[in-house]
């Protein structure tokens, strides 16, 4: 059978990429080659060894990210390392040696071995002993690379692995990011998806500002977000607006459901060109102590870098009212509710916060919050136009019947927009057009859902 390779559109990038990998890699080899004749003859290293090639004129992915991100020596020694192990891991073999004396790995060397005993798989500690031979205060000092402050946390660089029994920091494996690997092998921007590990999905809409139909009040708010949005980059470079103006922006959407705030949000980011990734809070809290701010953390961090429309649809359910502490349940409640007071408080972007239930939301909360909009219903104009809107170049219905029933039924516009939809299947099944009828069928559903019925409009 014949195997075809596809040529990816992407190759040159990736071309480039592995030629500054194919650089970083050497450098690798060399500086093993390095420690160990150093380790073995005690005799001191040659400082040449230390020296990571010059990327200064090298334009690919991986050099550019490097430059973006300032990183010094040892944290490209953390970069190359991590991809070594999965794509040249033949690289590490030397540290599979055996102290002859004891019959064992030599525990300096620090890593691990995978279940077949065929793999060395590099720690943090062994990365220091490539880097820093045996200085101890260098283990210490190693530790910061795992900070929430450190280059590699804010920008969601590399991950841990599961902490098993007796493991320490230093003795955990280091993983880059799906992202990462991605941008320094095949020059992709990847954009994370949504998993367990990362609670959060990339929303967008194909409706423009035309199919939003809100009350003027409230698109002269959404306004003065865009407004923000487009002059934000003036606050962190003017001193005066710096001290006095915060660096965020923070909104509470609130209103019955189907009112617009979902898709208010996203064409703010597509206006913006800015993505917007909905926090999925079901996923976010945990039962395990602490586990809730990881998973806050980890979104931060890589949103401040990336920019991102954070957007906490439901968020009744974790920005809510901290409660007087009567068990450990209370306290740690407060604890998550109280970071991620801290991580809002702090974050550079838009945060858009989406509830049905405004109440509900902590003071604290509200004191930071620089935007807050009612999404009330439609009123009778609005729903007027949402229901022409919708029926525009799918039926033919009356300006009169059109009239009727924005005045008779007081839906919200996504509530119309369903009813549409199930007027539109009904009349396929029934080889027909959409009707009055019809929409009227679909109009007694949609009231059903709320224990309602026509008759008792």
């Amino acid at each position: 059978m014949e195997i075809r390779l596809e040529t990816h559109q992407n190759s040159s990038e990736t071309e480039k990429n592995s030629i500054t990998y194919s650089s970083e890699l050497f450098w690798l080899n060399n500086l093993i080659e390095a420690r160990f004749k150093q380790h073995f003859s005690n005799k001191p290293i040659e400082k040449n060894s230390l020296n990571p090639p010059d990327l200064s004129n090298d334009d690919s992915k991986y050099a550019n990210w490097v430059k973006k991100l300032k990183l010094n020596d040892f944290e490209r020694l953390v970069v190359i390392s991590s991809l070594a192990y999965q794509y040249s891991s033949n690289i590490f073999d030397k540290f599979l040696i055996k102290n002859k004396g004891l019959d064992k790995r030599f525990t300096e060397f620090g890593g691990k071995v995978d279940d077949k005993n065929s793999r060395f798989i590099p720690t943090l500690e062994t990365l220091v002993f490539l880097y820093f031979g045996n200085v101890v205060g260098s283990k210490f000092r190693a530790q910061s690379l795992f900070n929430e402050n450190h280059v590699f946390n804010r920008n969601g660089v590399i991950s841990l692995s599961l902490k098993t029994e007796n493991d320490t920091v230093l003795s955990r494996i280091i993983s880059l990011s799906e992202e990462i690997i991605q941008l320094l092998t095949l020059g992709l921007e990847y954009k994370p998806d949504y998993s367990s590990e990362f609670p959060a999905k990339l929303i967008k809409t194909e409706m423009n500002w035309e199919d939003l139909v809100l009350n003027p009040v409230i698109f002269d708010e959404i306004q003065n977000i865009n407004t923000w949005l487009l002059h934000k980059d003036e606050i962190d470079k003017s001193k005066v607006l710096s001290k006095k103006l915060n660096k965020g922006y923070k909104c509470l959407f609130y209103g019955p459901p189907g009112t617009g705030k979902t898709l208010s949000t996203l064409l703010i980011g597509k206006k913006n060109n800015k993505d917007v990734y909905r926090i999925d809070l079901s996923q976010m809290v945990s039962k395990y102590v602490g586990e809730t701010e990881k998973n806050l953390a980890k979104i931060f961090n890589i949103a401040e870098n990336k920019d991102w429309v954070l957007f906490f649809d439901e968020a009744e359910s974790l920005f809510s009212k901290r409660t007087a502490v009567s068990d450990s349940k209370d306290k740690f409640a407060n604890q998550q509710t109280a970071y991620l007071l801290q991580r809002v408080e702090e974050y550079k972007g838009l945060i858009i916060l989406a509830t049905n239930l405004k109440p509900n939301i902590d003071n604290a909360f509200s004191r930071r919050i620089q935007s807050t909009i009612n999404f009330s219903m439609p009123d009778f104009r609005e729903r007027k136009i949402l229901w022409t809107n919708f029926l525009n170049e799918m039926a033919t219905i009356s300006t009169s019947t059109i009239d009727r029933l924005s005045k008779d039924f007081k839906l919200s516009g996504g509530s119309i927009k369903n009813v549409i939809q199930f007027s539109w299947l009904l009349a396929k099944r029934n080889g027909s057009e959409i009707s009055e009828k019809i929409i009227l069928q679909g109009i007694r559903r949609e009231l059903n859902k709320d224990g309602k019925s026509i008759d008792s409009i």
